[in-house]
């Protein structure tokens, strides 16, 4: 029985609107991350997470997102644009959540030897995560936004819905995430730098303008049809996915190569 209900809950979290990427996206930034990797950045690594790879870690923070004492990163996932920033009880505006925890995981992970090893694979689990959260266009929330909606036969959906799956769904059903960070990783050594340079914040601002073109891609108080705007998608979700993986490869370099 508790296997069953361990299993339920298992698949309402994959199917849950807070997922993001689904964990098929997660686990592709995760791979191509992994491909990227230094070998003594693996080889410490691997201290922490013995011989399992980080793809096995992707989803970790959405599965136990809810279960104490992670309940605490419940709302790690998304961020508010600097208009919809949410507020202390003074009034004053507080940080993207996703961006603000991740930058404070890794500045902690800068002398991560001086740290617990459980507090290194927890926090190692939230780098992997959070670098593809911050990615995702609706992870950046604008709460004052135009009505969202897609048409999917009878059903329609609002937009944080179709990213959760259904837009790689579209194009990649049945592709698992190794052969797909085969198919995205394809960007030249003078890309991927490029790609790796700037901060956290910088990506955080970056993401706001993909979120801005998701917004944008269905006109004002109109529907659109769900192959119509998977179309349009994809190519931003298979963007997003690669470069997510080349920066959470040098987050974790810059942590572990040393």
């Amino acid at each position: 029985m508790k296997k069953f209900t361990s299993l339920l809950l298992l698949i309402l979290l994959c199917t849950s609107s807070a997922l993001a990427w689904d964990n098929r996206g997660h686990s592709t930034v995760a791979y191509i991350a992994e491909r990227h990797l230094t070998p003594r950045a693996k080889s410490n690594l691997e201290r922490y997470i013995g011989n399992r790879s980080i793809t096995y870690y992707a989803s970790w923070m959405d599965y136990n997102r809810t279960d104490p004492p992670y309940d605490v990163t419940h709302d790690w996932h998304v961020d508010y644009w600097t208009n919809d920033m949410r507020t202390d009880a003074q009034g004053n505006a507080l940080p993207p959540v996703s961006t603000s925890n991740l930058k404070r995981i890794v500045e902690e992970m800068s002398d991560y030897r001086s740290l617990s090893d459980s507090l290194v694979n927890l926090h190692i689990k939230c780098i992997v995560h959070l670098v593809g959260d911050i990615h995702c266009p609706v992870h950046i929330n604008f709460a004052d936004s135009r009505p969202m909606r897609v048409k999917e036969g009878k059903k329609t959906l609002k937009v944080h819905a179709m990213w959760d799956a259904r837009v790689l769904a579209s194009k990649h059903d049945g592709t698992s995430p190794m052969q797909l960070s085969t198919e995205l990783d394809t960007y030249t050594a003078e890309q991927i730098a490029a790609i790796q340079k700037g901060s956290i914040d910088d990506w955080h601002n970056e993401s706001v303008e993909y979120s801005k073109r998701a917004i944008e891609m269905i006109p004002q108080n109109q529907q659109v049809s769900y192959e119509s705007y998977f179309n349009s998608a994809i190519e931003i979700a298979e963007n997003r996915i690669t470069v997510a993986g080349y920066r959470l490869a040098a987050i974790l370099n810059s942590i572990f190569d040393k």
